[in-house]
């Protein structure tokens, strides 16, 4: 694990609001870029979704942590220009309108690279910067269906299911970052502004590459890769199994006492499971319900079989091994401390929230706007200022 900031040299205009673009800035500034955040007048639409805490959003706060906000309105003319000032200074400049919104409002990319010819324009769209759906909306849920994910994560009874996390969105932006990052990486001097195409639709499919790749060759959705895995209810509570060998299979039925299962003709194979899995997820629905989930994963495990129990939230943050190695340290915001998780290979950072518009002043200043200036700026409502409390 490491404190390194090797991004520090870097200036990034982050224009975007909700998940997937922010939590590309929000990369940048874990890695010590200067991140300034453009958000409306009123704040990011992400902010006040959902729980808050100390004003922001569990989403707001973990993809805006460590950036400067400034809070102007883009719609006007002084905030246009003001943006593109900060885009002269941007290595990096971020957006996730839909596409042909920010050219409508004089801040795409054509418009950005006549102010900064070097400049990194990462474009984070659902459906991507060209083709006949680009002006459609998507979000994380739509992103699940239309990739094939929610019809891969079936309930037992086959109805699709959605993930109650912004996986997509989180994956979007990270995929954005190392987009970003590998094109600053292979720059050479005098080098052309880049545009880069960022959506929602490629990342969900790049993540799911093998199940894609087994669907286009056999002309219909992928069979199951390892039956009899899946979620089973315990006495107590719920178990996830997993195989990938036949060993593993024969592990299963030693645990629950009825080791011929592993040489009955219907389920000798992973092939043949795949045929006979109704008949075979009742024996061992039967065989786990009546065992706790503590005692029924250690028995399989002990005999060499994959499984762990499913977990809550709370049940993950309160494991030994979770604390044990600070997978998710405290964090302090307002007067208030959560769990945060922190970057994969990198120590926790105890970077503050910006309120709406903290750092408004200090980020004009340095574009040259004079005391005056920023005042009526505030007066007009197209800059709003605020302190941290």
């Amino acid at each position: 694990m490491t404190n390194g900031l090797p991004l520090q040299c870097l200036f990034v205009l982050d224009m975007s609001q909700g998940i997937a673009g922010p939590s590309c800035g929000g990369h940048f500034a874990e890695f010590g870029a200067e991140v300034v955040k453009i958000e409306p007048p009123q704040g990011d639409w992400m902010r006040p979704i959902g729980t808050t805490i100390a004003g922001a959003s569990p989403s707001a706060l973990a993809y805006n942590r460590g950036k400067k906000s400034l809070a102007l309105d883009l719609r006007t003319p002084e905030g246009r220009e003001i943006a593109l000032k900060l885009a002269e200074r941007a290595h990096v400049a971020i957006e996730n309108a839909r596409p042909g919104v920010m050219d409508r409002l004089g801040l795409g990319f054509e418009a950005v690279r006549r102010r900064k010819p070097d400049i990194v324009y990462v474009s984070v769209s659902g459906w991507g910067q060209k083709g006949p759906e680009r002006e459609k909306p998507m979000v994380d849920a739509v992103a699940q269906a239309f990739s094939g994910l929610m019809a891969a994560t079936r309930s037992r009874e086959g109805a699709p299911v959605k993930l109650d996390a912004t996986l997509i969105d989180a994956i979007t932006g990270l995929y954005a970052f190392q987009a970003a990052t590998m094109a600053l990486w292979n720059r050479k001097p005098g080098a052309p502004a880049e545009h880069l195409d960022i959506s929602l639709l490629q990342s969900a499919a790049h993540i799911q590459a093998p199940n894609i790749i087994e669907a286009s060759y056999l002309g219909r959705p992928p069979g199951l890769l390892n039956p009899p895995a899946g979620n089973y209810r315990t006495a107590d509570g719920w178990i996830v199994l997993s195989l990938v060998t036949e060993a593993q299979f024969q592990a299963l039925c030693r645990v629950i006492g009825q080791p011929e299962l592993a040489k009955d003709p219907r389920f000798e194979t992973f092939a043949a499971r795949r045929s006979q899995l109704g008949p075979l997820r009742e024996i061992f629905d039967r065989a786990f319900a009546r065992r706790g989930t503590k005692e029924l994963v250690e028995s399989i495990l002990a005999e060499g079989g994959l499984a762990g129990p499913i977990n809550t939230y709370s049940d993950w943050l309160a494991h030994p091994h979770v604390q044990a190695v600070e997978a998710a340290p405290d964090y302090r915001i307002g007067e208030t401390t959560v769990k945060l998780p922190h970057l994969p290979g990198q120590a926790p950072n105890p970077a503050p929230m910006p309120q709406v518009g903290e750092h408004s002043r200090e980020v004009l200043l340095s574009v040259g706007l004079a005391a005056a200036e920023i005042a009526e700026l505030e007066g007009k409502g197209i800059v709003v200022t605020a302190k941290r409390a």
